[in-house]
């Protein structure tokens, strides 16, 4: 009987231990996933911490230095009342069809996804609506069925890579398309 009290004892004391032992190493865990930061979660609100070295300056240098004051005055032609371009006939014609320059028959689209559900595409513009950005769809058929386009636009100029930088921003790859007008 002596040898029996004696195990049982020492089973309990074993559970004690190891029961210990594990707690102890779950709260070591516990604080050291803490302390570390969440990959991918905030990465746009954190600080750029990357040290900058003693010789350069606080502020980056323009790389555009160099080209500053190199653009040359074109020459300007005199006006003369025999000019026919003057005539006011030629003017009022002029006014009448103004001739659009490349940069405004271009306009630019942000495609956000193509999908063969239209649900999907449904729920990438609710995506899209909810970050602030109004966006259509646009149906289009392919040899494999219809495919459902998710777009933004149009936009002009610069103003599709802001938007697409804002995108980005957000975890949404958009690819740019250009639409020409006629």
């Amino acid at each position: 009987m002596a040898t029996s009290k004696k195990q049982k004892s020492g089973i309990v004391f074993g559970f004690i231990i190891g029961l210990i032992t594990g707690l102890v190493i779950a709260v070591i865990v516990a604080f050291m996933v803490t302390k570390t930061p969440i990959p991918f979660a905030g990465r746009k609100d954190r600080p750029d911490n990357t040290p900058v070295p003693a010789g350069a300056s606080a502020s980056a240098s323009d790389p555009n230095q160099s080209l500053y004051g190199k653009e040359t005055p074109r020459p300007t032609l005199p006006v003369t009342a025999d000019n026919p371009a003057n005539t006011p006939a030629q003017q009022t014609v002029a006014a009448a069809s103004p001739q659009m320059s490349p940069e405004e028959k271009t306009a630019y689209y942000l495609q956000a996804g193509a999908f063969r559900n239209k649900n999907e595409a449904e729920n990438m513009r609710g995506n899209l609506a909810l970050l602030g950005f109004e966006s259509h769809i646009s149906e289009a058929s392919s040899n494999s069925g219809v495919i459902y386009r998710v777009r933004l636009g149009p936009y002009k100029g610069n103003a599709a890579n802001n938007v697409q930088n804002k995108l980005k921003q957000n975890g949404i790859n958009t690819t740019v398309t250009r639409a020409v007008k006629q």
